[in-house]
């Protein structure tokens, strides 16, 4: 571009200095030196513009390639941050899973081992080994459906309906009464589980009253 300026600047001068100073164009039958220089300047005027028009539009290309750039390295940024975000995620369930793996697994071998089952905490004072065991299997099976729900493997609307297939027992619908009240209290809002058990209490909610 700055070559383009250059010659056309040359070339204006040149051509000014031709049509003022060369006695064939000076001639009477040309016009006066005065008429030369008009037209000469006339000329110049539309080099001048030319050149202003294509420097005006490579700028606007220019521009346009620039944000073309910004909005791809924008795009690309973006997407990274999303893929960060989704292995985080993925990361933290993977966690949690293997967290509660672990819970479950020592579930089961209170279940197992009577010695075991009294480290564990009662449901209260009116429950008999029997039935504090047969809690401790219910335990087991909506931990298994809440890990599965957080993990992906159950919608809404899919884990709903298995809970409440689950409800049919009523030794499942007594686990869950009896532990609504610490499950509440303990279960933080906004989280995973506190959905799961939201859930889960609209499923238990479906069944049918009994006479």
């Amino acid at each position: 571009m700055a070559v383009i300026t250059a010659a056309s600047c040359v070339g204006s001068v040149g051509l000014t200095f031709a049509l003022t100073s060369l006695p064939e164009i000076q001639s009477t039958a040309n016009g006066n030196a005065g008429q030369a220089y008009g037209a000469a300047a006339a000329a110049t005027s539309v080099v001048v513009l030319i050149y202003i028009a294509r420097t005006f539009h490579q700028q606007g290309e220019e521009a346009r390639m620039h944000r073309e750039v910004l909005e791809a390295q924008r795009v690309e940024l973006s997407l990274q941050r999303e893929d960060a975000l989704n292995q985080h995620k993925s990361t933290h369930r993977s966690a949690e899973a293997a967290v509660r793996g672990q819970h479950l697994k020592l579930l089961q071998m209170a279940i197992e081992d009577p010695l075991l089952m009294t480290c564990w905490p009662n449901y209260g004072r009116d429950i008999s080994d029997d039935r504090r065991k047969q809690y401790m299997y219910c335990n087991l099976i909506i931990s298994h459906h809440c890990m599965c729900y957080e993990l992906g493997y159950f919608t809404d609307e899919e884990v709903e309906e298995s809970l409440h297939n689950i409800f049919g027992s009523e030794m499942i619908r007594e686990f869950w009464e009896k532990t609504r009240a610490p499950r509440n209290s303990t279960t933080p809002y906004g989280g995973q589980m506190r959905k799961f058990y939201e859930v889960a209490e609209l499923a238990y909610l479906r069944q049918p009253l009994k006479a």
